[in-house]
């Protein structure tokens, strides 16, 4: 009479060899509500250039309007500019005509000892110091509902920002809240303040987190490689960047 049967090993097929070892599957991302922003969270953080070109593009887009708000600030400030510019030059022409032999630092000491010439650039300064932030708010106001309105919607990007495939998420990968975009970009005057060094953290630091970034909780990521005709842009961007101070002295001597 045949013995019992021993139960076969769950780890073995009927012929008594092993099964393959199966793996459990990668668990799916978190979802986002947000399509754009659930394809993009693997993706790797945005580069300095390519962040530079897109916020060109975003204010290239706000440019017609922009030029027309501080159309009459600016206009001041350039008056009141070439005012302080034309009383500086006709001082040191009729001083330095006066007394030909004198140093430039005598000269300089002159003028700084001179109450009319004081009082003329102080109220002069005092000029193109208000006009220039008068465009700056005026700016900043129109500036605020695209950037703020853009990042925290659906796109979680301006539209700038989406030509170059980048998005704006929290250090989590979701989409910015109306807080975060909106605190975002009032510290994004701190990256200003700082002489642009704020913005230069984004081509230091491995994350690519500005200062802004640091200070609301945000990162901007990129989708894909960056597009031929954008790299295009950012190298106009860079002649720009380099030559604009030479042209400005040019005009100035």
């Amino acid at each position: 009479m045949p013995g019992p049967v021993e139960p076969r090993p769950r780890d073995t097929d009927a012929l008594g060899r092993p099964l393959p070892v199966s793996r459990p599957a990668p668990p799916a991302p978190a979802a986002t509500g947000d399509p754009l922003v659930a394809a993009d969270a693997i993706d790797a953080p945005a580069g300095f250039w390519r962040r530079a070109a897109a916020w060109s593009l975003d204010w290239l887009m706000l440019s017609p309007l922009v030029l027309l708000l501080v159309r009459t600030p600016l206009a001041t400030a350039n008056a009141a500019f070439a005012n302080l510019l034309g009383a500086l030059q006709d001082w040191l022409l009729e001083h330095a005509m006066l007394a030909p032999h004198t140093s430039v630092l005598g000269l300089a000491h002159q003028a700084a000892q001179d109450p009319d010439l004081h009082r003329l650039l102080t109220d002069g300064s005092v000029t193109l110091q208000w006009a220039v932030a008068s465009a700056s708010l005026r700016a900043a106001a129109l500036a605020l509902p695209w950037f703020v309105g853009f990042e925290a919607s659906a796109w979680a990007a301006t539209p700038g920002k989406r030509l170059l495939g980048l998005h704006v998420a929290d250090m989590a990968g979701r989409r910015p809240s109306f807080a975060r975009a909106l605190a975002r970009f009032a510290a994004g005057s701190l990256s200003w303040l700082t002489l642009n060094l704020g913005h230069a953290l984004a081509g230091w630091r491995r994350d690519h987190r500005a200062l802004h970034d640091l200070v609301a909780g945000t990162q901007v990521r990129g989708r894909g490689p960056t597009p031929r005709w954008a790299r295009a842009f950012v190298s106009v961007l860079a002649l720009l960047a380099l030559f604009s101070p030479l042209l400005l002295v040019a005009q100035l001597l």
